[in-house]
């Protein structure tokens, strides 16, 4: 449980947020053709699917978080998605509120991971 000192002493961590276009761009030609194809195709399926009307992204080095908010912060209602290549899975990762742990980590195959996110996202209401 967090104490009333750590409440009014918090500062956001914020992140500016970058176009869908900016993101996808930053996991095709950035890591050009690595495993980040996977994130890039999910970038796609955002920007197909109409999500990238209604959420909000950026990047942190190979890992995508995806919000609600603009700006964003990285540990507020954020969904971060991480591609492992050895091993061939997606890892989400939802942290819901600040200083509280995460709310949701899941992995999953790599076949799996467009379905998965758009579980999700039905499955928080986003």
């Amino acid at each position: 449980m967090t104490d009333r000192k750590s409440i009014f002493n918090y500062k956001a961590q914020t992140a500016t947020v970058r176009s869908w276009d900016d993101i996808e761009e930053h996991f095709t030609k950035w890591f050009q053709g690595q495993y980040q194809d996977n994130i890039a195709l999910l970038v796609k399926h955002i920007k197909m699917s109409g999500l990238s009307q209604r959420l909000f992204g950026y990047t942190s080095m190979d890992k995508l978080v995806v919000g609600i908010y603009n700006p964003m912060e990285w540990n507020r209602e954020a969904l971060h998605i991480e591609f492992d290549v050895e091993g061939q899975k997606w890892w989400f990762k939802y942290y819901p509120k600040p200083n509280e742990p995460v709310e949701f980590e899941r992995q999953y195959p790599a076949n799996k991971g467009i379905e998965k996110f758009d579980n999700f996202i039905k499955m928080i209401n986003w």
